[in-house]
């Protein structure tokens, strides 16, 4: 569940690189231009949540909100297992043995069906409008079977692949591979699964048997890639990437023999790669982080840091062997097994800096590893997984990430990293790390991530973020916990600010992300009366222009009244603009006193919020108070008739007459109420010449007021 807290203000404390820009960051990396789909994610034919038509309307829902713009079908080792025409896989020891071939597929019991296949794969990615990715069987398919399932999706409505991979991983012996057993390996003893049999251990040395793996691979490989393209001209055709042993989770040793060997001997070939897939995973089986000697929830999210060196290190590569190829993460998580990160705040963390730090790289596209895995069968994730959801769709921590991520790495976006000062610890600057998108519409996003899971970091960066700006912050400290059968919601808090305030210093919460992001220009003008007698209705008239150009009717803006010099609201006024962006409301004051009226506009995902302030005095008015005496002079030991009458009150009804005869003290003779007149009337006996007073202490409307008169004795 995911929950976006609004109202908080932040100040100073608080796709492919297809045609890089020379336009500088304001300070980091020259930023990328990034591809049509920067965000993917993997759907394996085994797939019982995406395939659940129950749950299909929430499933999309939370991937069109992440930016999910690829699905990545395959499965991982399933995609080497896979018959796509009869959705069937041999994965199965027991019924297929230790090393199934492309004739298991037609040797029952072998062949299993899987609930996800490619037409309703293809149904849900078109509903949505995402690309589809698709890893063929290399492993225990044909040539014939991969060119086939490109006609396939090339010939029928709503199936179309945008790019296609041959295999699943295949230097590895952890991979099914049936080509190793021909030409020009030959390894008969070869087993799926079975390390003693893996080139990896056979051969003189582990690199030497990378080398052979990569020469069967180049030999087998290039007649789907001849059969594919036969098939489809125009098709985007990638081969699998090796990274070396500095990957814990998916190292590979002599990885630059089979990468070089690929890249050298297809295009020797002919044959055109379009794009390296490769697969990263930082830790290798780690369980539980933090605990029994594992790597610690600081060192897991820290470890996104090295992309930038890794992704060099690929280009290097493809620079001298293949210039034109792309690169895409085609799988991405912690480790290639489970853990328990996707159960804390520091998955979000992870998920957002890994698809940041390779998309600023230069990466295409990047595919979190997978949707799910069924580990986690209900909504709470209290089971080590390494999947964006639960069995039930609820979004782990890693779709946090994506979500966070997506605001950045929009299509056709300009995605840099930025250099970020440590002022907590200067000479320290790997406990933040920053990044800044400036979108096709002019808007820029900037991502700040304190990757100390212990201390708030104080920092300062150089960005181009200008004006108002809105706010998102995800805290790992606040968010609420988990209990053993249901996940606890996401929070996310919004807010504003404004550039000036964070251009000194930004201070970043331990283990947090912080979003930052100025809008096209929005401006909202306001004029009342500069002041008006209580009791009047105030008129606060107002124009909105969003981008230079009046808003359009129905846009809504907030009249807010506060007393002057106060930031807390007393009233709240909701009105909607007309023709031209004209906006007006009327305001009754309580009281007489000085107010501020604030229109505010609250921004929207293209415009930046912006608000106005005008002031206006309340003055109180002033009350007729009259008094009336039943005789000008009366006879000592009479009695006189004393009328006060007051001409207009709001609440106050009370009137205060005294009397003070010649040589006494002034004293009360009538407290009391007026009657519907506005009239207290008393009696006094009159011994001496007497003064009488009558006063009024005012209301929230009226001033005070006061009369005399003299009745001689």
């Amino acid at each position: 569940m995911l929950a976006v807290v609004a109202g908080a203000a932040l100040s100073g404390a608080v796709g492919a690189a297809t045609s890089a820009s020379t336009v500088k960051a304001a300070s980091g990396s020259t930023p990328v231009t990034l591809g049509a789909t920067p965000l993917g994610l993997d759907v394996g034919p085994w797939d019982t949540l995406y395939s659940d038509p129950s749950k299909l309307s929430m499933m999309q829902s939370y991937l069109k909100a992440a930016g999910i713009g690829q699905l990545h079908y395959g499965g991982g080792g399933t995609a080497d297992q896979y018959d796509w025409e009869n959705n069937t896989v041999v994965n199965n020891p027991t019924e297929c043995g230790p090393a199934p071939t492309p004739a298991s597929f037609t040797e029952p019991p072998c062949p299993q069906k899987e609930p996800f296949d490619f037409a309703d794969f293809s149904a849900n990615a078109r509903a949505i409008g995402d690309q589809s990715y698709v890893t063929v069987d290399y492993g225990t398919g044909t040539p014939t079977m991969a060119a086939d399932w490109v006609t396939k999706a090339d010939t029928t409505a709503g199936q179309g692949v945008a790019q296609w991979s041959i295999g699943n991983e295949s230097y590895g012996c952890w991979e099914y591979d049936a080509w190793l057993t021909g030409d020009p390996l030959d390894d008969t003893d070869y087993a799926a699964n079975d390390s003693a049999t893996c080139p990896w251990v056979t051969a003189d040395s582990q690199g030497d048997g990378v080398t052979e793996m990569a020469n069967s691979y180049v030999a087998n490989a290039a007649p789907y890639m001849e059969d594919m393209e036969t098939a489809d001209p125009s098709i985007q055709i990638g081969v699998p990437w090796a990274f070396d042993g500095t990957v814990g989770g998916a190292g590979v040793p002599n990885n630059t023999s089979w990468d070089e060997t690929l890249l050298t001997d297809l295009d020797e070939n002919g044959l055109h790669v379009s794009f390296v897939e490769a697969h990263w995973y930082p830790f290798g089986d780690i369980g539980d982080v933090g605990s029994k000697g594992n790597p610690s929830v600081q060192a897991v999210i820290q470890s996104v840091e090295t992309i930038p060196s890794q992704y060099d290190k690929v280009q290097a590569i493809l620079n001298a062997y293949d210039p034109t190829a792309t690169v895409t993460i085609g799988e991405t998580g912690v480790s290639y097994l489970p853990t328990n990160v996707p159960c804390l705040p520091a998955g979000a963390l992870f998920a957002a800096g890994d698809a940041l730090e390779w998309l600023s790289s230069g990466a295409q596209t990047v595919d979190w590893w997978p949707m799910e895995t069924g580990d986690n069968p209900e909504s709470a994730c209290n089971t080590p997984d390494e999947a964006m959801f639960t069995g039930n769709g609820t979004p782990d921590t890693m779709y946090t990430g994506y979500l966070l991520a997506s605001q950045l790495a929009k299509p056709n976006a300009q995605l840099s990293s930025l250099t970020v000062k440590n002022l907590s610890d200067r000479g320290n600057t790997n406990n933040a790390i920053g990044f800044q998108s400036v979108l096709p519409d002019g808007q820029v996003v900037v991502a700040l991530m304190n990757t100390n899971t212990t201390y708030a970091q104080k920092v300062s960066i150089s960005s181009s973020l200008t004006g108002n700006l809105s706010t998102e912050s995800y805290i790992a400290a606040d968010q609420p916990k988990a209990t053993a059968t249901s996940a606890a919601p996401t929070k996310i808090v919004d807010g504003t600010t404004t550039a000036g305030a964070i251009a000194g210093s930004i201070t970043v919460p331990a283990q947090s992300i912080l979003l930052f992001k100025s809008g096209l220009p929005s401006k909202v003008s306001l004029k009342t009366a500069a002041s008006v007698k209580a009791g009047t209705k105030v008129t606060i008239k107002g124009t909105l222009t969003l981008n230079g150009a009046a808003a359009q009717a129905g846009t809504v803006v907030k009249v807010y009244r506060r007393v002057a010099g106060s930031s807390v609201d007393s009233a709240t006024l909701t009105v909607k603009t007309t023709a031209g962006g004209v906006f007006t409301a009327t305001d009754l004051p309580p009281a007489y006193g000085s107010y501020d009226y604030v229109a505010s506009y609250p921004g929207s995902s293209l415009y930046a919020w912006a608000s106005s302030t005008d002031l206006v005095h309340v003055t109180a008015v002033k009350p007729t108070l009259k008094l009336k005496f039943s005789a000008a002079s009366v006879s000592p030991g009479r009695k006189v008739t004393v009328t006060a009458t007051l001409g207009a009150w709001h609440t106050n009804r009370t009137l205060v007459i005294y009397a003070q005869p010649k040589g006494s003290a002034k004293k009360v003779i009538e407290r009391g109420t007026i009657n519907s007149k506005g009239q207290l009337v008393v009696s006094f006996t009159i011994r001496a010449n007497t003064t009488f007073t009558v006063t009024y202490s005012g209301d929230k409307w009226y001033a005070s007021a006061s009369a005399t008169g003299t009745v001689k004795g």
